[in-house]
């Protein structure tokens, strides 16, 4: 926490006639646009414009990495029940704070070193001048949507006005970001050069803009309507009507929507639309009013809270100690070349890492090797002839069939192959760390790895077995952080937490199938949650094969989110394995087109259903009325207890760390926070009552002791 009594801002005087504002928040990292930074602002440029000789102001950054980040999030998140007058307040006192910078008797600059984005961007749009730094560090744009939000202090009414009607209309409603050149193009940076011209070039610019009064003259073009729209997809260059570029922009919407939420995409869409032939102060009010709609809203709640999540994560990645330094991997062993492991060894390869890879069937290593030397040129991947040829790697991954017997025989392989200091991990789905630890000499070299989907997904578990070595798991996290990979450091158990979660998703929904619900239903009323496939459609994309393989695994471990049903096995028999078959709960014609219904599965799996269905399950059936929502409801109350049962057996560190996991193990969707922050917006008293209904049935699914208990205190998981 920075210290109350240092300053923010710094002024200097570089030249007799232009003033630099350095800011540089004390003890942090990056500049935010919290209450001290408007108040010093306000102070700063108040005193500025007393001063009666200058020809400019420089607003510049400290931080080598940031300009600045953007709004207080941490007090957005406090303030989320305010009243709509009260964020309208919020928007106009930021707004006029800003407003200071163009509206002084001398020209501003914004010099931009580093991340420009959300207020730090509408900031620098206040300004005359815009001059940004052209390396890798700078990116600029308004990415509010992606917290549910809109940009507050004019960033909709400026950015149209000097980058373009379909331009703003692109960047703000998909929340991406831009480099400088990109943006200079785009026409709301005036110059993108190397970062050690940006205070020469800003200087420069003052001259040209005082000589030829040129600021005068945009501060007055700005103040009116957007000017004319043109496409830059149209091949003769013709003018877009403004219609025209919002029925693109909502199609891209509903096109992107598991990236951004569509509600706030929507609603700045239209204030965009709406306000594009107005004056600016119209749009100014729009603005703010738009900011009032979607402030605090539930989408805005969860995907603030995400944002947390992830931050989180870069400082606490779950059981480690982060005292301790990783040790240098640069060369990495992996056993087993099939989807997974091929999958690995491209993100190894992505990231710079030496590849050696091994695999039972001949010609495969070697196959795979070669295709992602292609795809790789200038990377090091070799076939291993034998597991002797991993005696010079930092770390070996096994990544073969999910079989016990088979993983202990490849682990022992490798020890005895490799160096002392060798790490060795498994890419295990399910099989608790300690059982195939069991065998080893040197257990603590050894640690989980679980990739959940090396293409699609980002995050990583690290399985700490009971004889794992914190140096281990240290140099696990530190390596899964050099992929670019998302770690989450837990303790070992079947299933581990994603698919323990997966498990009781796909169980519960496999229950109400049995009770006489479609699978159709089920997947349309996940869909309609959020997910961007329903249970069914998952275990396809999994692989109908391995959900047998896990759910036995954690069943065999007495694990609760589990009953064996005849159903998957029955698929598996008539090799229906899901997408990489053709064919599952669905049919795939085409390896990448859409899912087919095929009647055929339930000729298959009709006998499971119970449809002489009991007075019981009728009774139930009628509570939860088939309608989407309540399906999704008793699907979602299920995956909460097993989460508590994931907290109750502290298998990891914190509540958080089950929602990061969730999101980013197999794509909850972010705008409802994780499966625990739903649930506290939903309230737990509510999700006790619907397990009591569903423990009538199967009473495995009695709310444990800590959802009553909390329930019952009206206590909340974070």
């Amino acid at each position: 926490m920075s210290n109350p009594d240092e300053s923010i801002l710094e002024v200097t005087q570089i030249e007799s006639d232009i003033a630099l504002i350095t800011m540089d928040a004390p003890d942090t990292s990056a500049n935010i646009l919290d209450d001290r930074m408007f108040v010093e602002l306000d102070a700063t440029m108040a005193a500025l414009m007393q001063h009666g000789s200058l020809a400019g102001v420089i607003l510049y950054s400290g931080k080598p990495k940031i300009f600045v980040a953007g709004a207080d999030l941490k007090k957005i998140v406090a303030t989320q029940d305010w009243p709509k007058s009260n964020v309208i307040q919020f928007c106009e006192l930021g707004r006029a704070v800003m407003a200071r910078f163009s509206r002084c008797p001398f020209v501003s600059v914004a010099a931009i070193g580093g991340a420009c984005v959300g207020g730090g961007l509408e900031l620098a749009l206040w300004c005359d001048v815009r001059v940004a730094a052209n390396d890798a560090r700078t990116k600029l744009g308004l990415p509010e949507v992606k917290l549910g939000l809109v940009p507050g202090w004019a960033g909709t009414a400026l950015l149209p006005r000097l980058a373009g009607f379909e331009n703003s209309a692109d960047l703000i409603t998909s929340g991406r970001l831009v480099s400088a050149d990109e943006a200079k193009t785009m026409g709301f940076v005036d110059s993108a050069v190397e970062r050690e011209q940006l205070i020469q070039q800003s200087t420069e610019l003052i001259r040209q803009a005082q000589e030829s009064r040129s600021f005068v003259e945009r501060r007055r073009a700005i103040m009116g309507p957007v000017g004319k729209i043109e496409s830059a997809n149209q091949a003769d260059n013709q003018s877009q009507t403004a219609d025209q570029v919002v029925a693109e922009m909502g199609r891209r919407i509903v096109a992107n929507k598991e990236e951004v939420f569509p509600y706030a995409p929507a609603v700045v869409l239209e204030h965009l639309q709406r306000t594009a032939p107005l004056p600016i102060e119209e749009a100014w009010k729009s603005e703010s009013q738009a900011m009032s709609q979607v402030y605090g809203s539930p989408a805005s709640r969860g995907l603030l809270n995400h944002f947390f999540l992830v931050d989180r994560n870069r400082k606490e990645p779950g059981l480690v100690d982060l005292a301790l330094t990783p040790d240098k991997i640069s060369s990495i062993g992996i056993v087993g070349a099939g989807l997974m492991g091929r999958s690995i060894a491209e993100v190894c390869l992505g990231r710079g890492f030496s590849v050696v890879i091994l695999d039972a069937q001949e010609g495969l290593a070697k196959s795979v090797a070669a295709e992602l030397s292609t795809a790789h040129p200038s990377s090091d991947i070799k076939p291993a002839q034998g597991y002797d040829d991993f005696s010079q790697t930092q770390l070996v991954i096994e990544s073969v069939v999910e079989t016990v017997d088979v993983k202990r025989l490849v682990l022992r392989k490798i020890e005895a192959a490799v160096d002392d200091r060798t790490l060795i991990a498994s890419n295990t789905s399910a099989i608790p760390i300690e059982k195939m630890a069991s065998e080893l000499g040197r257990p603590g070299n050894f640690c989980g790895i679980h990739f959940c989907h090396p293409e699609l997904m980002s995050l990583v578990e690290v399985v700490c077995g009971p004889g794992s070595d914190e140096q281990t798991v240290a140099t696990a996290v530190g390596l899964v952080r050099a992929l670019g990979k998302m770690p989450v450091a837990i303790n070992d158990c079947a299933g581990f937490v994603v698919n323990r979660l997966l498990a009781a998703m796909i169980d519960q929904s496999v229950r109400l199938f049995t009770m006489g619900v479609s699978i159709e239903e089920i997947d349309a009323a996940m869909r309609d949650f959020g997910f961007l496939g329903g249970p069914f459609e998952i275990i396809d994309v999994i692989g109908v094969d391995t959900c047998m393989y896990a759910g036995r695994t954690m069943w065999e471990a007495g694990m609760r989110c589990v009953t064996l049903s005849p159903i998957l096995p029955k698929l598996m028999k008539s090799k229906r394995l899901g997408r990489k078959s053709g064919a599952g709960f669905y049919d795939y014609p085409d390896a990448r087109g859409e899912r087919v219904w095929n009647q055929e599965v339930m000729d298959l799996i009709a006998g499971y259903r119970n449809d002489s269905r009991s007075k019981l399950t009728e009774r139930l059936l009628k509570q939860f009325e088939r309608e989407p929502e309540e399906i999704a409801h008793q699907i979602l109350a299920a995956i909460t207890l097993e989460a508590t049962n994931i907290l109750e057996e502290e298998i990891v560190a914190d509540a958080r760390d089950i929602d990061l996991c969730i999101v980013h193990g197999f794509s909850f969707p972010k705008h409802h926070g994780g499966i625990l922050f739903w649930a506290n917006q939903t309230g737990l008293q509510r999700i006790v009552e619907t397990l009591w209904k569903i423990s009538e049935i199967d009473s495995s699914m009695e709310p444990n002791d800590v959802l009553k208990t909390m329930a019952s205190e009206s206590k909340t998981f974070y």
